[in-house]
């Protein structure tokens, strides 16, 4: 079976003046189906540049990005658009909704802009807004709604397309810690409920502790993986990443 994800050697460089930074050094990493990945790691260990470059947003220097079997780097930039709004999920912490189109109609807009018309999509766009809750909010723009609902929408967008892999950066960014925690479930629910592959970048332990797999950069590299406690405690994960690291691990909450 084709895996949703598979990295090989991955390596990205910056040039900054006359000096080069290595961002990512021989990263490889494999996500299964229905997996729920947290990649955390401190400031300037290269998680969002990863995260870029899984998305499709960059082309790496060295090795390769799998997506479904598919080499991201053989792509054009057309093709890579097109291929992105088909098979990868991005979720961003600004919620990124077009102001003056509805939930529904921000949920629609990718898919739409891919040629499916509203017939074809109706049951999904359904079913996406009994999972997010969102089915009294529908008709409501983006400043009619609080945080929370803008990002489950936003999920919901991902999602229209039925990616191979939901890619989320620093989703609860924006939330307070109660609304965070309900966007954690919310992911956990859609990883175990209905397989949907999940990577996410946090720095935050209060919601790597939800993931299935934790992944450590640190310096541009995979220093370590570990699963979470299984009673989820926030607290012990904070002191196992500090252990890992060497730095002090953002305080849980």
């Amino acid at each position: 079976m084709t895996l949703p994800l598979c990295v090989e050697n991955l390596t990205k460089r910056f040039r900054q003046g006359q000096v080069v930074i290595e961002a990512l050094r021989q990263v490889r990493l494999q996500v299964q189906q229905g997996e729920f990945v947290a990649v955390m790691g401190p400031s300037g260990s290269g998680k969002s540049t990863l995260l870029h470059l899984l998305a499709g947003l960059t082309r790496p220097d060295e090795g390769r990005i799998l997506v479904e079997g598919q080499d991201l780097a053989r792509l054009s930039d057309y093709q890579r658009t097109v291929f992105r709004r088909r098979r990868i999920g991005l979720v961003f912490q600004a919620f990124n909704l077009v102001p003056t189109l509805t939930a529904e109609e921000n949920i629609l807009l990718p898919a739409l802009a891919d040629g499916r018309s509203r017939r074809e999509l109706a049951d999904r766009l359904e079913m996406l807004l009994r999972a997010m809750q969102l089915q009294e909010r529908r008709r409501h723009r983006p400043d009619a709604l609080s945080g929370g609902e803008q990002q489950r929408v936003a999920i919901a967008r991902a999602l229209i397309g039925e990616p191979a892999i939901l890619l989320a950066d620093e989703p609860t960014g924006n939330l307070d810690t109660m609304t965070g925690q309900h966007l954690c479930l919310l992911l956990h629910q859609l990883s175990k409920q209905q397989g949907r592959t999940v990577l996410l970048v946090t720095h935050e332990p209060t919601v790597a502790v939800w993931a299935d797999r934790i992944v450590v950069l640190k310096d541009g590299q995979i220093v370590h993986e570990f699963a979470p406690s299984e009673s989820r405690d926030p607290q012990r994960l904070a002191v196992r990443y500090q252990e890992i690291v060497g730095v002090p691990a953002p305080a849980a909450v």
